[in-house]
């Protein structure tokens, strides 16, 4: 994504979790962004087309955000902490702060679905490269990385999707910490 674009799905993403998907304009958008409503649709046509930078930049944003913080530890409990945090908990969260998080899932469940299969399986194939440092760990117990990758990215979905209190959703990671930690020792 080009700079302009970046900048406009972010002011995009806060504009949404602010109103909320029906709620949000084109020119609240621009005027969050800085921009007029004319260069909003010059980068994104129609709202589809928006939703879909807003979406891609979030996931782009929250992968980098991972990638700068895991690639300072190296202590395989901590990164696999981080990832668990600020993929799942992280993101949990934010989804549960958006005043119509049920109306931003609906929209992205019923019309961007096959839109975002390509983000969905650009997560999937980060989740591979960051347990391939641990392929050989993870074939001695019948598995790969991929496996793994696409394994957690479904879980992470669900997870975020269908978990009803903090207090579930931090067993479960912890859950699935332990597991991912006795997998990959």
């Amino acid at each position: 994504m080009e700079e302009r674009a970046c900048m406009i799905a972010e002011a995009g993403y806060e504009v949404i979790s602010r109103y909320g998907i029906r709620r949000a304009t084109m020119n609240d958008i621009a005027q969050a962004a800085g921009v007029s409503r004319q260069t909003v649709y010059n980068i994104f046509p129609n709202r589809e087309e928006l939703l879909h930078g807003v979406i891609r930049y979030h996931f782009w944003h929250k992968w980098n955000e991972i990638s700068e913080a895991v690639d300072q530890v190296e202590n395989r409990e901590e990164r696999i902490a981080i990832l668990l945090d600020r993929l799942v908990v992280r993101s949990w969260e934010s989804m549960q702060a958006m005043p119509h998080a049920d109306e931003l899932e609906l929209e992205i469940d019923t019309t961007m679905r096959e839109r975002i299969a390509d983000i969905h399986e650009e997560a999937a194939t980060n989740l591979c490269e960051f347990f391939s440092p641990y392929e050989r760990q993870l074939s001695s117990r019948g598995m790969t990385a991929k496996g793994i990758g696409e394994m957690l990215h479904l879980a992470f979905v669900g997870m975020k999707l269908s978990s009803t209190s903090q207090a579930q959703l931090e067993t479960v990671v912890g859950t699935m910490k332990a597991c991912l930690l006795a997998v990959t020792e």
